[in-house]
């Protein structure tokens, strides 16, 4: 059971809380939409309605701080994050309202009646229609490739002991440009070993001994979760360790933040500054205040080239900065000064402090201006597929004739498909024959398929969801939103002029449910062609598609209007024939 914001006597919150009956235990969702980069929670209200479907809490209406908002907002509850339903452009959306009533009926969510503008009571009814696809599993799949280290192919040691951290090229390349170039150094090291010690590079994937690329000024765990925003687009510091000390969580984030500068990841950057800036209080600011300090040293004697050197201490020196306007601040300072963790303050930092209270007038650093928002998963594996990653291609999929450039890891991780060929079957000559059962598709079609493996693409033309509507099955997709994808593509662009040829192509690729909805389509629509066309019905029958359909289809289209017709019907019908063979009689 879920439980969001509401009135408590005078106090109002947006916490969201969930009840385990098995339990019996209530537990607060902890809001980590900073670490996403999804949108903040709806604020705070009361009045409103929350009501689930499949796999989300809806939320609308309310009173919020005065206003009356009508957003509909949404909860995910397989990534627990918050997001701001668009409506359709055609949609007519209710006014802000609260202590309404909303249900869910079927697939549509129904709001009734409520409090609007200037305390009138309303009598109207709104109708939301849900959009019920499957979830996109693209950073799911990806991390869970992670957490097997199933096809890794790069081992980062990291740390003063050389930690070793697998990983697989093609993801880590995608996301940073410079650990991409420490990659090609890596493989630029091995070929001068290889050469030297063999007199070739010329050899199979399977007998190339594993790249090496080393760190040792990295945290292994703050590396380790900079991994896993690579691979998912999100930090999770809570899952390093159930009883990790809160300030440690902090000191890490902190490493991973120092990561993200070194690594060029904007948006990576930004996340771990808003969950510090979030983050740090009364308990963890010295700490967190004597490790920016020590991070901006450390930079300033590890680093030698000019321009990043001065852009990354200077945003090293805001995290700092940070620190001494919390400290100082007047509701905070007195109880801080008067810590036991202020007296073992080291000096220079103590006086720092007391400095910075007496002369408030100090003219602070102004937080980083970052230079771009920064790139999303699906940005950068597009960039990747189509430029950046063809120097990095470790398998040939030969459609037709023709080879494509690809990678193992994001075929392998997305479809079961290839998962099992690269673990138990994999080519010897790494050339793998590209069909979807006993049909090949076409160039266009692959195109798209491999556009929603690598970052979940969904838009096409109607012609190659026909292709695709049975590569899920085939390859193994972990769910079907592919097929749903295509299937609404066809349903939202058949037409009387393309529907004979949708129902001979689903025919061809044996797509039972898209043959079946363009026989429907046939026969609900079947008396109004000769409508649209201005011609007699008669002459629906000579149409040239229609007659230039196998006999076996014609045979299809006659039982489905057969079974169109009910019994009642029927007899309705023999009866008009016989009164009219009476009356001509």
């Amino acid at each position: 059971m879920y439980v969001f914001s509401g009135q408590s006597g005078a106090k109002i919150t947006n916490s969201l809380f969930y009840f385990t009956f098995k339990d019996r235990c209530w537990t607060r969702i902890s809001t980590e939409h900073i670490l996403r980069g999804a949108p903040p929670p709806p604020t705070r209200r009361y009045g409103h309605t929350m009501i689930a479907f499949d796999r989300h809490l809806y939320v609308f209406g309310g009173a919020a701080d005065s206003t009356l908002p009508n957003d509909l907002h949404c909860f995910d509850l397989d990534s627990q994050t918050w997001s701001v339903i668009q409506p359709a452009p055609d949609s007519q959306v209710p006014s802000g309202r609260l202590f309404h009533a909303a249900s869910v009926v079927g697939d549509a969510m129904f709001v009734f009646g409520g409090t609007v503008d200037n305390n009138v009571r309303s009598g109207e009814m709104y109708r939301f229609q849900f959009s019920c696809y499957p979830k996109c599993t693209l950073h799911d799949d990806f991390g869970k490739l992670l957490e097997s280290q199933q096809f890794t192919d790069v081992d980062f040691r990291v740390g003063p002991e050389e930690q070793r951290i697998p990983a697989h090229v093609v993801f880590v390349a995608a996301r940073s440009q410079y650990l991409r170039n420490r990659i090609r150094q890596a493989m630029e090291a091995r070929d001068k070993h290889l050469e030297k010690v063999l007199g070739t590079v010329s050899l199979h994937s399977h007998d190339l001994p594993m790249l090496e690329v080393k760190l040792p000024d990295a945290v292994p765990e703050a590396f380790e979760m900079v991994l896993n925003y690579v691979y998912t687009d999100r930090i999770e510091p809570f899952r390093c360790k159930k009883d990790q000390n809160p300030n440690k969580i902090v000191l890490i984030m902190m490493d991973v933040y120092r990561l993200a500068v070194q690594c060029h990841m904007r948006r990576l950057e930004q996340l771990c500054v808003q969950y510090l800036e979030a983050t740090i209080n009364h308990r963890n600011v010295l700490v967190a205040l004597c490790n920016a300090a020590s991070l901006k040293l450390f930079f300033i004697k590890e680093f030698c080239l000019k321009h990043e050197t001065l852009r990354m201490e200077l945003k090293l020196f805001f995290i700092k900065e940070f620190c001494l306007k919390f400290i100082v601040r007047e509701s905070n300072y007195n109880q801080i000064v008067m810590s036991k963790e202020f007296e073992m303050l080291d000096k220079p930092l103590m006086v720092e402090i007391i400095r910075r209270k007496q002369m408030p007038q100090m003219r602070s650093l102004q937080e980083p201006q970052f230079e771009s928002s920064g790139t999303t998963l699906e940005e950068d594996m597009e960039q990747f597929l189509k430029s950046v990653g063809l120097d990095f291609c470790d398998i040939t999929l030969m459609l037709d004739g023709t080879p494509l450039r690809a990678h193992k890891a994001v075929l392998a991780a997305r479809c079961s498909y290839f998962e099992a060929m690269f673990r138990s079957f994999m080519p010897e000559n790494s050339i793998v024959q590209i069909a979807i059962g006993e049909m090949i598709p076409s160039q266009q079609s692959f195109d798209s398929l491999l556009r929603y493996i690598y970052y979940g693409d969904v838009d096409m033309p109607p012609e190659d969801s026909l292709y695709l509507f049975s590569a899920p099955y085939f390859y193994g997709f972990t769910n079907n939103r592919l097929q749903a994808f295509c299937k609404q593509n066809l349903e939202m662009n058949v037409t009387f002029e393309n529907v004979i040829q949708i129902l001979e192509a689903a025919d061809q690729i044996q797509a039972t449910d898209m043959k079946k909805y363009a026989l429907n389509l046939i026969v609900h629509h079947f008396p109004k062609l000769h409508k649209l066309t201005a011609q007699p019905s008669s002459q629906v029958a000579q149409l040239p598609k229609l007659r230039c359909l196998s006999r076996a289809l014609l045979l299809d289209i006659l039982e489905a209007l057969a079974e169109d017709m009910s019994d009642s019907k029927l007899c309705h019908d023999m009866s008009s024939i016989s009164l009219s063979t009476s009356d001509s009689g």
